[in-house]
């Protein structure tokens, strides 16, 4: 599969998202009007109070945008249909993850406390460590796998 494919299913990750949320409103305003119908008295609430057109279509378009966003950023990342569309259903998060990583080494196994030393591995690295993958050392030395 190419990556406008996997930008295509990664909106459609999004668009399902939006779809739930939407559901929400409507089953909150449904459950509204049958509280008013039981009591027999009351006016019924009016769909607008629960929907917000601009706001709503904007927020969709945005999701939308992200999910293709991610399909693309994580194209060679991702293997499969179901994957793509997890990946965009999961984009506002999976991509304020990676904007607030300073680095690789964050993404791979989390960020290092400033000031501290971080300890090095003895048998030529750890799996979540990114010493594994060839990554810099906390000494500013190259390290590779040995397996």
């Amino acid at each position: 599969m190419d990556w406008p494919a996997y930008m295509a299913y990664g909106a459609a990750g999004g668009a399902i998202v939006e779809a739930v949320v939407f559901y929400g409103r409507i089953s909150t305003w449904q459950a509204a009007r049958h509280r008013v119908l039981t009591k027999g008295r009351g006016r019924l609430p009016p769909l607008r109070r629960y929907i917000d057109l601009p706001s709503d279509l904007l927020a969709a378009t945005t999701r939308l945008l992200l999910g293709a966003a991610a399909g693309w950023l994580f194209h060679s990342q991702i293997s499969g249909v179901y994957a793509a569309v997890a990946v965009g259903a999961s984009a506002p998060a999976m991509l304020r993850q990676v904007g607030a990583a300073r680095s690789v080494r964050d993404l791979i196994g989390g960020p290092v406390p400033d000031g501290s030393a971080e300890p090095q591995p003895t048998h030529g690295g750890a799996a979540g460590d990114g010493t594994a993958l060839g990554l810099e050392s906390a000494g500013g030395q190259r390290e590779e796998s040995s397996g």
